[in-house]
């Protein structure tokens, strides 16, 4: 699997100082056949690597419920193949760097959402942050989003005892729902092809959707210190 993602990314990258990312439209239907085998490979290979881990980190994932505090979503916790081709290429355009640097910053091929009621919220995230740590798990990137505007939840990125990227986001009951009724205009607004007034419209949606949302006492002020530098 290893040399799949070589031999994807140096497609990628002799490809790439050929052609700046940025002037290509992100559509699959107007990329070269070249790309297109180039995220193919790179995406399974991500999925195979996902599907390895996949049944010890939901173990992990399942030990955080309880009471109140429940997984949702299971069964899209591995991303599509198709998801996963737009991904690489979106972020590849919005970042400037080849298809195999692009894949290697994804973290959500492999991703969890809990869910936990209001009035338990701010206690039980960090109870399941240590629970995870306690576990081997190490902690990437920790993003409380409580009064953004596009999105409310925290949403967090680990590596797995062996290594393996994984996402956790943790809800209310009424953000998830709120994330799942918004999603349209989060796919508009992400969407290279989509017209200017097509992402402002999209953006005036998601923001009056967000603004639905209620925080939870003490949300905001949770916070994760123990990531590496």
């Amino acid at each position: 699997m290893n040399q799949m993602k070589k031999i994807s990314k140096k497609i990628s990258s002799n490809m790439m100082n050929k052609m700046r990312l940025q002037q290509v439209k992100a559509s699959l239907t107007k990329l070269t056949a070249v790309m297109v085998v180039t995220m193919t490979v790179l995406a399974q290979s991500l999925i195979a690597e996902a599907q390895e881990a996949e049944p010890d980190i939901t173990r992990d994932m399942r030990a955080l419920e309880q009471k109140g505090a429940y997984l949702t979503g299971l069964k899209h916790r591995i991303k599509a193949e198709d998801s996963l081709m737009q991904k690489i290429l979106a972020d590849a355009v919005k970042d400037n760097v080849n298809l195999g640097q692009a894949a290697d910053g994804i973290s959500d091929v492999l991703r969890y959402t809990l869910v936990i009621k209001d009035e338990d919220y701010s206690r039980r995230v960090p109870q399941a942050m240590k629970k995870l740590t306690d576990s081997g798990y190490e902690v990437v990137k920790f993003h409380n989003a409580w009064g953004g505007k596009f999105y409310q939840g925290i949403n967090v990125q680990l590596l797995s005892p062996t290594g393996v990227k994984t996402e956790l986001q943790f809800h209310t009951p009424q953000s998830y729902a709120i994330k799942q009724a918004s999603h349209g205009v989060y796919e508009i607004r992400r969407n290279p092809d989509a017209t200017p007034e097509e992402v402002a419209d999209a953006t005036v949606k998601s923001i009056a959707y967000n603004k639905q949302v209620k925080m939870p006492a003490g949300a905001k002020e949770i916070e994760y210190s123990g990531i590496k530098e």
